[in-house]
């Protein structure tokens, strides 16, 4: 074994002896070593390891898709009708909402919670944005927590149902899953394949300081 491992690696075994691994044993278990943790190394790049710009686009995607789902959602067409006044109407202005949206904590959030039924207590409402037309009010909600996803303000927002806001929450989850695997990725790394050379080429030096030298017989 020994030797067909210093026809292979002669400069290493060179090397080792120079430094003092004087037992062949030593040396073989050394070479055996970093012959498999090359061929380990090897094994994960021929078999397509993911890179980390492939990560990043993989998590990317995913997050992209949940996003659209959670938008589609959210804003979901509502009944209209031609306007009718009365005192069954109730009249919102200046628009239905706000300017802005929080942006919500996707890994701990429960949309559940935080929806709120601003216009039940009519049984119609309207706006300054929908001249000549009203919405049921039961069917109507708003939640700040999916405020951020309203992508046509013109109109009110759907009244979600239990099952719709449990979905909202599981995308979330994806969502803020997501957005730390991107995040962890693109912050700088020090680059694996570098630092496993490095140990290669130290170890023997390594092993030479700590090993125990035999004393020489007087």
């Amino acid at each position: 074994m020994f030797c067909k491992l210093r026809a292979v690696c002669p400069a290493v075994v060179k090397l080792l002896f120079f430094l003092g691994f004087t037992e062949i044993f030593l040396v073989q278990k050394l070479l055996i070593g970093s012959v498999i943790l090359f061929l380990i190394s090897a094994s994960a790049w021929a078999n397509g390891a993911a890179t980390p710009r492939d990560q990043i686009a993989a998590a990317q995607t995913e997050m992209n898709t949940a996003i659209q789902k959670v938008a589609t959602i959210v804003n979901q067409p509502v009944n209209r009708f031609p306007l009718e006044e009365g005192p069954r109407v109730g009249h919102f202005s200046p628009g239905w909402f706000h300017e802005g949206a929080i942006k919500p904590d996707f890994n701990t959030v429960d949309v559940r919670k935080t929806q709120e039924f601003p216009y039940e207590r009519f049984t119609y409402v309207t706006s300054d944005v929908n001249p000549g037309e009203m919405f049921p009010a039961n069917d109507l909600e708003f939640n700040s927590m999916t405020k951020y996803f309203y992508t046509d303000r013109s109109v009110p927002k759907k009244r979600l149902t239990e099952a719709e806001m449990e979905e909202i929450n599981n995308l979330y989850r994806v969502i803020g899953r997501d957005e730390a695997i991107i995040g962890s990725l693109k912050r700088p790394h020090p680059d694996v394949s570098r630092l496993l050379m490095i140990v290669l080429v130290l170890a023997p030096t390594l092993l030479f300081l700590i090993w125990p030298k035999k004393k020489k017989k007087a």
